[in-house]
């Protein structure tokens, strides 16, 4: 659980740095940021189905609240940009 909530972490981080750059006219690190972004998201992907699988859907509040931003990365993603 530690390791998904670290790649939902990662993605948030590195989508938000990513706009901070834009805004900065730093387009080149905005896109590297960007890239990290949709790679923890990747990796949040594979943490979550595999965690869904072990815990056959039983899961303490903190492991559904984690479990539901893991869901939710691609809006967080497409809200980082767009704003």
């Amino acid at each position: 659980m530690e390791r998904l909530e670290t790649e939902v972490n990662a993605c948030k981080r590195y989508a938000e740095n990513s706009v901070k750059k834009v805004k900065k006219g730093k387009v080149g690190s905005a896109i590297n940021f960007l890239d990290i972004a949709v790679t923890a998201k990747k990796c949040a992907d594979r943490l979550h189905d595999e965690f869904w699988e072990v815990s056959d859907g039983k899961l303490t509040e903190e492991e559904f609240n984690i479990f539901c931003e893991a869901e939710t990365l691609n809006q967080d993603i497409t809200k980082f940009i767009l704003s």
